[in-house]
């Protein structure tokens, strides 16, 4: 099957790949950045070229909007690096399910590792979370990573940074105790961050995601558990923004 899509400018050949699941977590990126191409859809993912301006540098963007899943997430990202033939870095944004103890609603994830929480081949001697012949987890990029953590020094918000989990299944307060026993460290859920993990890990491009919590699995009975989408999809935008005028071209 033939896919029309816009010849890009020179300058996207570099340009860092912004992926999200939902319209709702991309329109504040969207309003924060100008058109560079037009906009086009190839299955069920949406991409849209633009320009972050800066400080009168114009940063190329791939702003990716993937829909929700594994799956979708996944084809979305591996299209992208078609499009982008030296991309910059990969970021994924948008929104978060709160899965520690310790996280609430409205707090900034930055993640350092990734990995499934409903891959289950230890049967076989994998570990829980690791699909067969794959790592275990999924880093983040070093240099990423790194920005990230300078951009929390400057940041108003509550910034945690720590394992982030994807999976195929919502985690609600009827499995959250399973999978906080099974990975006690995690952060936070959702259902993309570790496949396209995954994706550019098999590519060998930088990889960072940076979500922001919108709920809470399994809340305790003195914590906010919901926070609206036009709250934490703009500070998860606001954030990744802030790293892109830190990535090296």
């Amino acid at each position: 099957m033939e896919h029309t899509t816009p010849d890009l400018p020179e300058a996207f050949s570099h340009a860092v790949i912004v992926q999200v699941a939902m319209d709702e977590e991309a329109a504040p990126l969207l309003d924060s950045t100008v058109e560079a191409a037009s906009s086009y859809t190839i299955g069920e993912a949406e991409f849209f070229p633009r320009y972050y301006m800066h400080q009168e540098t114009a940063h190329p963007i791939l702003l990716v909007r993937s829909k929700i899943g594994l799956v979708n997430a996944a084809s979305a990202t591996s299209f992208a690096l078609s499009q982008i033939k030296h991309p910059s870095a990969v970021l994924c944004g948008g929104t978060a399910g709160g899965l520690h103890q310790n996280v609430n609603v409205g707090d900034v994830i930055i993640g350092t590792q990734y990995t499934y929480t409903d891959a289950d081949a230890t049967a076989f001697g994998y570990e829980r979370g690791q699909v067969p012949s794959m790592p275990t987890y999924y880093d983040s990029n070093t240099e990423l990573l790194e920005n990230a953590r300078t951009v929390e020094a400057e940041s108003t918000h509550s910034v945690k940074i720590g394992l982030m989990l994807a999976g195929g299944s919502f985690v609600t307060a009827h499995n959250v105790k399973d999978t906080r026993a099974v990975f006690p460290a995690a952060l936070s859920t959702d259902m993309e961050s570790t496949a396209i993990a995954q994706v550019c890990y098999s590519y060998r491009v930088p990889f960072i995601a940076v979500r922001c919590v919108s709920d809470l699995c399994g809340p305790a009975a003195d914590q906010d558990f919901h926070l609206s989408m036009d709250i934490v999809a703009p500070r998860s935008a606001q954030y990744i923004l802030r790293m892109i005028e830190k990535i090296k071209k």
